[in-house]
């Protein structure tokens, strides 16, 4: 006998908060086929043995009664296979829903398995595939599949394939697999499933049952975990975006939060979805294909080291002057991210390149980014060249570069009086009057720009 818990994933819009709930769920879906006529072993040889079928109807309708005084607002359902042919019919869709979800139903449950009595064939598959309708529709409940069965699948059905179906149409197919008696070829068929517990006594049934139903009911809780550069959870104050991982939906957005007492905060999320989870940091840290196990506290982890860039002008500015920076892992050409002077940004552990675009530009390599510290680059302030043009004319800046000289600069059609902020040095500016337009005019003339000084230069 084994049951198996599988949790149907809700439809959800994007949203930040965290998983409530609005309705729990439970189906039962019962074997009723010719095989549950069987006796499991028991603890007690003078006892009156019991058929698997009758003693899983007795522990459901006892464990619907118990849930039902405690947490009224739970609803169940009962869908029963292999009971309407007998096993000569070989009917492979003898499966059927037999008390659909109410709340307070535990005793429409308890008459109709009653008149119930197994006869025909084992349809697991066909019945698993038919549950998907069986839910209202409620984007926030929390819905979940118990299958009660002694395992013998005679339809040729495979439980891996209804697995995959289920996780196709949205459901994640988590179950708890609890054999009762089963051989170890049968345990192998649902190795793909999920976690297998073997229990081959009927005095075990009844713990195993409460166990399964009471992770059914729990909150399934979780905490993310951001390691530093020495494995402990410090870093924090980082966005976390978890997406369906069969969807692509965004699931939550979070900013991650440690409490008073240094501990990550607890997410409450849906169980029933796998997530990929995306950590903001600069640059990002992925974690796919995370599995939640429902009705516990879940911890998830992930190397999330971090230092601080600090860059700023070696001389105090008096107005907003900026310059934007374009920041790159030394590993990688493509631009990771566009830091302003005067700010501080966290990075990952690691080496970077540095673009800082002034004029000229600055280029810095190799700049290493440690655990928890403050690398802190002063930026040389600029300075502003005035040009004012006695006539039109084409005029540019350049830099001298070893014996060379580079353009860094063009005003192309200079008319009128032109600024621009210079990083300190010394330049020379080309200049060529328009009226004539005659090579032999051009005119050179060097400047130099000083920390927070204006040159004023007359063409």
């Amino acid at each position: 006998m084994l049951f198996f818990l599988l949790f149907q994933l809700p439809v959800y819009a994007q949203q930040s908060s965290l998983f409530s709930a609005s309705a729990n769920r439970i189906l039962f879906v019962l074997d009723a086929s010719g095989s549950m006529k069987g006796a499991l072993r028991s603890n007690n040889p003078a006892a009156t043995k019991q058929s698997k079928f009758d003693l899983s109807r007795q522990l459901l309708v006892h464990t619907i009664d118990s849930i039902s005084k405690i947490k009224p607002n739970v609803e169940f359902a009962v869908r029963v296979f292999g009971h309407q042919s007998p096993r000569s019919v070989y009917n492979c869709k003898d499966t059927k829903l037999e008390i659909p979800f109410a709340k307070n139903n535990g005793a429409a449950i308890a008459k109709r398995l009653q008149e119930i009595e197994p006869k025909g064939q084992t349809p697991i598959e066909f019945t698993l595939a038919a549950c998907i309708g069986d839910f209202p529709e409620d984007s926030l409940s929390n819905n979940s599949i118990i299958l009660i069965t002694d395992g013998n699948e005679t339809c040729n059905g495979n439980i891996c394939n209804v697995a995959a179906l289920l996780q196709q149409q949205g459901i994640v197919l988590k179950p708890y697999i609890i054999g009762l008696g089963l051989t170890d070829s049968m345990k192998k068929k649902f190795e793909c499933a999920g976690a297998f517990f073997d229990v081959q006594r009927d005095d075990l049934f009844s713990g195993v049952l409460r166990a399964v139903v009471s992770r059914a009911l729990n909150a399934t809780t979780a905490q993310v975990n951001l390691l530093d550069a020495y494995g402990l959870p410090s870093e924090t104050n980082v966005e976390l975006t978890f997406y369906d991982h069969l969807s692509g939906n965004v699931k939550y957005r979070f900013i991650h939060t440690l409490n008073g007492k240094g501990n990550p905060d607890t997410l409450c999320l849906d169980p029933s979805a796998i997530y990929d989870l995306q950590i903001h940091s600069t640059p990002a840290v992925f974690k796919n294909e995370i599995e939640l196990v429902q009705g516990i506290h879940n911890t998830i982890a992930a190397d999330v080291p971090q230092g601080t860039l600090e860059l700023k002008w070696e001389t105090p500015a008096t107005n907003n002057t900026g310059a934007p920076c374009l920041v790159r892992k030394s590993t990688d050409p493509k631009i990771l991210a566009v830091q302003d002077i005067s700010r501080s940004q966290k990075y990952l552990v690691g080496n970077y390149d540095l673009e800082i675009l002034t004029l000229p530009r600055i280029v810095m390599k190799q700049i290493q980014i440690e655990q928890s510290k403050t690398t802190a680059l002063k930026i040389p302030r600029p300075g502003t060249l005035s040009v004012s043009p006695q006539s039109t004319g084409v005029a540019s800046v350049m830099v001298q570069e070893g014996n060379n000289l580079r353009k860094i600069w063009d005003f192309n059609q200079i008319a009128s009086v032109k600024t621009l902020a210079l990083q300190p040095g010394s330049y020379i500016v080309v200049f060529r009057p328009e009226k004539g337009r005659q090579s032999s005019k051009t005119k050179e003339y060097p400047i130099k720009i000083i920390t927070g000084k204006t040159t004023s230069l007359k063409l």
